[in-house]
């Protein structure tokens, strides 16, 4: 048999960051009581009629242009007609021709330290279906509409990709693109970012492609990349069995790390698509698209370049350019207090990793904000504050989001900057240990440390250490 390469093309699911759905104004927040967040439009009732969300259009423009899509003056809705229990119109509203977006792409920087452009296909709007909740003991279904009418934007790409780990990489990309431009949260075990793969194989170098498999619903990086993985060897056994492969739709299965067949594949005119009468077409002025353009952040390399003229390490610049919400928080503590360098160290070590300790969904959940961080490197750098109390007592600080200044000061733990206290307890340690202050002084250096700590240590930690230091040296040398 001769040898076969995979051709992988993503088609993703971005839940657009607003409060409302697509067509009505039901919330779209998670977790809420079954069927506590529908109306006449998302429950698909007689004679209600969808209304256009102005913001969920806004976000789905800005995914276009951070991509370097074309996006469309006009562009229509229309219904995709399939039966689920949890579509209660009987159809989707979704784009076809044209869509909001066209074209666009995506660079990867892969393991090798090569670059690969992912094309863009289109990105259009639509609203997502509810969901199913099945009870396989009392052999029911029960169904929820919360989520009917959820506004999403499905990105499809061209099939560019050629492996597993270039899936992994172009979505791990795609993921923290959006949620630093603000298009979506990206929560992805709430449903808000998720992907459907096609892959087939074809001979290397032949331009033809092969019959496609679709795995639907994935939510889970790993996943991705299992469920790839799995696939190319299942089609590979075929074609090596001289089996056919079928066009069909795959489940993944997560516990066993296989993929099965949901079934055969329908294509688009099985839809039966048609323009969908209750909505106008979608109009979008070039002024209001130019306004967009100009609000749009930074790009992930122009953060690195400018955190990097910072002064922070490369890990930490990528730590808090790629961490979703870390570089707003970042800049708000530098605009506080110019010390970027300490804000960024007391991120890397001590926020950030609170944050996960608590399981937070975002940076802005803390009750200890910038402002409070900022404070707390202020204090570290003039030396009132020592790293290792900083580091006691930040999980208190970080829970409460207690001001630094008043809760350290409160406590007693601020540092002693008063050079005639320090020098008091520079004597007590110096009569204590006689023998290591003469060896400093007959030229062992590395004695200071020794002293410095048990100075440190009298003090109950409040002792500025470089001070001590330099007090050190000049009482032992007198």
């Amino acid at each position: 048999m001769e040898k076969m390469e995979p051709v992988i093309g993503l088609e993703i699911h971005a839940q657009l960051k607003t409060r409302t759905k697509l067509f009505c104004s039901c919330p779209t927040e998670f977790g809420a009581e079954p069927n506590t967040n529908i109306c006449e439009v998302c429950t698909g009732q007689p004679g209600a009629l969808p209304r256009m969300n102005g913001e969920a259009l806004r976000l789905a423009a800005t995914a276009g242009l951070a991509l370097g899509s074309r996006v469309n003056a006009t562009s229509l809705f229309s219904r995709k007609n399939y039966f689920y229990p949890d579509l209660p119109n009987g159809f989707q509203t979704s784009q076809l021709d044209p869509p909001i977006c066209e074209g666009g792409s995506l660079e990867l920087g892969l393991e090798d330290g090569t670059v690969k452009t992912v094309r863009l296909n289109r990105i259009h709007m639509e609203d997502d279906a509810g969901k199913c909740l099945h009870d396989e003991r009392g052999g029911v279904t029960f169904v929820d509409l919360n989520r009917a009418g959820t506004p999403l934007i499905e990105i499809v790409t061209e099939p560019d990709i050629a492996s597993a780990k270039e899936a992994v990489a172009f979505l791990k990309a795609l993921h923290s693109l959006l949620v630093r431009i603000g298009v979506t949260t990206g929560r992805m075990e709430e449903g808000e970012f998720r992907c459907d793969v096609n892959i087939s194989l074809k001979p290397v170098g032949s331009a033809k492609l092969g019959v496609r498999g679709e795995i639907k619903n994935l939510n889970s990086f790993r996943f991705v990349g299992q469920a790839i993985e799995y696939e190319i060897q299942r089609q590979t056994g075929l074609y090596e069995q001289g089996l056919p492969v079928l066009q069909e739709t795959l489940h993944f299965d997560s516990a066993k790390g296989e993929t099965r067949s949901l079934r055969s594949k329908e294509e688009a005119h099985d839809y039966r698509y048609f323009p969908q009468p209750d909505l106008p077409p979608v109009r979008i002025p070039p002024e209001w698209l130019a306004d967009i353009g100009k609000g749009l952040p930074e790009t992930l390399p122009e953060s690195l370049a400018r955190l990097g003229a910072l002064g922070l390490k490369e890990a930490q610049a990528s730590l808090i350019a790629e961490r979703p919400g870390a570089l707003a928080f970042f800049d708000k503590a530098v605009e506080a207090y110019p010390g970027p360098k300490r804000i960024a160290s007391l991120m890397e070590e001590l926020f950030l990793p609170a944050c996960q300790k608590a399981g937070m969904a975002g940076i802005t959940d803390a009750a200890f904000g910038p402002i409070m961080l900022s404070k707390l490197a202020k204090l570290m750098d003039d030396g009132s504050v020592g790293r290792r109390v900083a580091k006691e007592q930040f999980a208190e600080m970080f829970a409460s989001g207690a001001d630094p200044e008043v809760f350290l000061k409160d406590k007693g733990l601020t540092q002693l900057q008063d050079a005639g206290a320090i020098e008091g307890i520079i004597r007590e340690v110096l009569q204590r240990h006689p023998k290591e202050a003469q060896s400093f002084k007959d030229g062992e250096e590395k004695v200071l440390s020794f002293l410095v700590g048990q100075v440190m240590k009298l003090s109950s930690g409040r002792a500025d250490p470089r001070k001590a230091g330099e007090l050190l040296r000049e009482i032992i040398n007198k």
